[in-house]
């Protein structure tokens, strides 16, 4: 699986899994003249899951981080809840998906309380 710059090799077997990742950080580095962070180059079994793209992905599902799911409650407004709104539709659990339409809906009325105040004090 890849996005941009991030890719993610998924296998049955560790070995081969081992020996590809030497050949890929080969020609990363011989033909694209790139260097991977020793960080990210990691392996491990899938049940422990792993982050990619700000969601945690298990065999059994996903979840969004953290981080990212307190930055979707932050940052909501008007102009962008359309696309926070399908990242916590993907990754969300019920109960955080209940919240944020509650958080949207919240923020919808408190406009249209605004424009309706606008338009008496006119």
């Amino acid at each position: 699986m890849r996005y941009g710059d991030d890719f993610v090799v998924i296998a049955q077997d560790r070995d081969w899994l081992e020996e590809e990742r030497t050949n890929i950080i080969d020609f990363i580095q011989k033909e694209l003249k790139l260097v991977i962070n020793s960080k990210n180059d990691i392996v491990v079994k899938t049940k422990q899951g792993i982050k990619f793209l700000g969601v945690e992905i298990f065999p059994n599902g996903r979840r969004l981080l953290s981080r990212n799911w307190q930055r979707a409650i932050r940052r909501v407004s008007l102009k962008n809840y359309a696309s926070y709104y399908g990242l916590v539709r993907q990754h969300c659990s019920k109960k955080k998906k209940k919240y944020f339409d509650w958080r949207c809906s919240n923020l919808i009325e408190a406009t249209n309380t605004l424009k309706r105040c606008r338009i008496r004090s006119q």
